[in-house]
């Protein structure tokens, strides 16, 4: 009996003739005829009415099991189609508790029971996913360290871009307020030296002053010096001629 992996193609077996399963179908259709009265029929539609079927056409997996035969009919008296392993993917196709119509991936239609059908992933899918899913967040988290570190990197950059910016900045304030000193110097040094020529200009003005006076003193005095020496020579003059008269007059006594 063969095992079909999740990645086989299934191709139905016939292990009897034609014939001997008409016979046994046949035999089926007059036992179901005897033991579904109109009544329990008319139950099995209401109960089947009312009851929520799985989805059809949805994916479902084998549960894990020795063997899981697919069947012709619902019943172990049908023949093997073939038989599934464990974690195969089926399509559900129909549903008659407590059998379920499936189709494999290699196209196989049959009957299994479903008890042996879970909606849920198998472990080994659940695990290689979950590994997928490590393995891709590990990926991102060592993509995320590298841009991490050049985000580090480009930050210790542009601090010590900073830094420099800063230190060119402290210099050309430095700088700014030494030339503002200077040029507060050059403007006192200009005011100054202003005030100098004004008072230079001042003491021109007194010195031109001064030596009109003195040039007036010098004529002043020398015309003193002249009146003065007139002075004398008049009075020198009289006293020459009173000296005469004392003389003419000692003479005449004589």
């Amino acid at each position: 009996m063969p095992v079909l992996s999740p990645t086989d193609h299934l191709q139905p077996r016939f292990g009897v003739s034609k014939i001997m399963l008409m016979k046994k179908q046949q035999k089926t259709l007059n036992r179901l005829s005897h033991v579904f009265s109109p009544y329990s029929v008319f139950l099995l539609l209401i109960a089947v009415f009312f009851s929520v079927p799985a989805a059809y056409g949805a994916a479902w997996y084998v549960k894990p099991s020795s063997e899981v035969p697919i069947r012709s009919g619902q019943g172990t008296e049908y023949k093997i189609l073939a038989v599934v392993a464990d974690g195969l993917k089926v399509e559900l196709l129909e549903e008659v508790d407590p059998w379920a119509k499936v189709r494999t991936p290699g196209g196989t239609e049959g009957w299994m029971l479903k008890r042996y059908l879970s909606g849920d992933r198998p472990l080994s899918e659940a695990v290689a996913s979950l590994t997928a899913q490590k393995t891709e967040l590990e990926t991102k988290n060592e993509e995320i360290n590298r841009q991490l570190v050049e985000i580090s990197a480009a930050q210790t950059k542009s601090e010590e871009e900073l830094q420099i910016c800063l230190a060119d900045r402290n210099n050309v304030q430095q700088e700014y307020q030494t030339l503002q000193e200077d040029t507060a110097d050059v403007i006192k040094i200009k005011n100054d030296l202003a005030d100098k020529i004004q008072e230079a200009q001042e003491a021109r003005q007194k010195l031109a002053a001064i030596e009109q006076e003195n040039s007036d003193l010098r004529r002043n005095t020398t015309l003193m010096w002249v009146l003065a020496g007139g002075f004398l020579v008049i009075v020198g003059w009289i006293i020459g001629m009173m000296t005469g008269k004392s003389r003419k007059r000692k003479s005449s006594l004589l």
